[in-house]
C-alpha cells in the first residue's frame, strides 16, 4: 500500500488513515484536504494519505488497512467510494468518517456531516459513532449498500450517467432522468416478499431517507432500525414515475402512484438484462436477494 504519512512530535500519537477519491466531484475536496495535510494542525494524530487509482480500489486499500488497523479511517470521496469501502469490509475494526466530496453526498445529508472536508475532519477526530445498518445485494454480483439499491429506472440512469457526471454533476443526473422517462421501455419484474408478490416497473430498496438532488422518497427510512423501506412502482411506469418524483421534489414524498412496505428480506426476478444500481453505482442484473446486516457497520456521526 502506497501513501504519504505525516508524523507528529514525541509523545502517544493515534494514527489515521484517508483513503481519498481525487477526481470525486472534480477533486475540490481532495484538493481542500491536500491543504489541510500541508498544515496538518493535529499534532495528537499521525495520519496517511492513500488515494484511489480506479474503481474499487478503495475497498481494496480498506482491506489492506485491517491488517494493521488505524484508529480510524476518514474516507474522501462521494457516496460511492465509502459503499465501496463498506462493501468490501462491511464490520471494520476501525470507525469510518465521511470527509464528502461526491456529487449527491446523499449521507452526508442524512447526518448533516459538513460539505466542507476541513470541518467534517473536526468532526471525524472526535470519533462518535453510529453503528449503521448495512443492506446486501446477492447476484450475480455480491455487494452491500449502505444508502439504497434500485431496480428499473434508476439504475438504468445510473447507466447512461457516467461519461457526463464528472463534468455537470448532479444536473447529469436531471437530465439522465428526463431522458430515460421518455426512451426507458419499462420492463416489469417480480419483486417477491414474504406472503406477496408483487409486479413492479421500478423499486427502490431504501436503508436511507434521502435519494439525492434533494428528492426524499423514504421519508421513514432509518439507518439503524433494522429495516429496508421498499417504494414499488407499478401500472402505467411514466405517469407514476413522474407522479412520484415531482410529488418528492415539491417535499411531499407519499403519493398513491406506488405502494411501499417495510421488510428485512425479499427477491427480486425479471428477465435478464435488467439493471440493479447500489449507492449509485451498477452492480449486476436480476435476479438478485436482498437483505440486511443490521448494526455492523461503525459510522462515525456529529456528535
Amino acid at each position: 500500500m502506497t501513501g504519504a504519512s505525516h508524523c507528529s512530535g514525541a509523545g502517544p500519537t493515534l494514527r489515521i488513515a484517508i483513503i481519498a477519491n481525487p477526481v470525486s466531484g472534480g477533486g475540490r475536496a481532495f484538493r481542500r484536504l491536500n491543504r489541510l495535510l500541508r498544515a496538518w494542525p493535529h499534532s495528537d494524530w499521525d495520519v496517511e494519505l492513500h488515494t484511489t487509482r480506479c474503481p474499487g480500489h478503495a475497498g481494496a486499500l480498506a482491506r489492506e488497512l485491517q491488517k494493521q488497523p488505524p484508529d480510524l479511517l476518514a474516507v474522501c470521496g462521494g457516496d460511492g467510494t465509502l459503499s465501496d469501502v463498506a462493501s468490501n469490509v462491511p464490520e471494520p475494526s476501525f470507525p469510518v468518517a465521511l470527509l464528502p466530496g461526491g456529487t449527491a453526498n446523499v449521507l452526508a445529508h442524512e447526518f448533516d456531516i459538513p460539505l466542507d472536508p476541513v470541518r467534517a475532519m473536526e468532526i471525524a477526530l472526535r470519533r462518535t459513532v453510529r453503528r449503521v445498518d448495512l443492506g446486501i445485494l446477492e447476484g450475480r454480483d455480491h455487494r452491500r449498500f449502505l444508502l439504497m439499491a434500485g431496480v428499473g429506472l434508476d439504475a438504468y440512469v445510473v447507466s447512461k450517467i457516467r461519461p457526463g457526471k464528472r463534468k455537470l454533476g448532479i444536473a447529469a443526473y436531471y437530465a439522465a432522468t428526463l431522458r430515460a422517462l421518455a426512451t426507458y421501455s419499462f420492463p416489469e419484474f417480480r419483486v417477491i416478499l414474504p406472503g406477496e408478490v408483487m409486479t413492479a416497473s421500478s423499486c427502490i430498496i431504501a436503508n436511507a431517507a434521502g435519494y439525492g438532488g434533494g428528492l426524499v422518497l423514504t421519508p421513514d427510512a432509518d439507518m439503524s432500525d433494522g429495516m429496508l423501506d421498499l417504494l414499488i412502482l407499478q401500472g402505467k411506469p411514466r405517469i407514476s414515475h413522474l407522479r412520484v418524483l415531482s410529488a418528492a421534489w415539491l417535499g411531499k414524498p407519499r403519493d398513491d402512484s406506488c405502494s411501499r412496505r417495510r421488510i428485512a428480506a425479499l427477491r427480486i426476478e425479471g428477465k435478464r438484462g435488467i439493471w440493479i444500481q447500489a449507492d449509485g453505482e451498477l452492480t449486476g442484473t436480476l435476479p438478485v436477494d436482498v437483505s440486511l446486516a443490521h448494526a455492523g457497520f461503525p459510522l462515525v456521526v456529529p456528535g
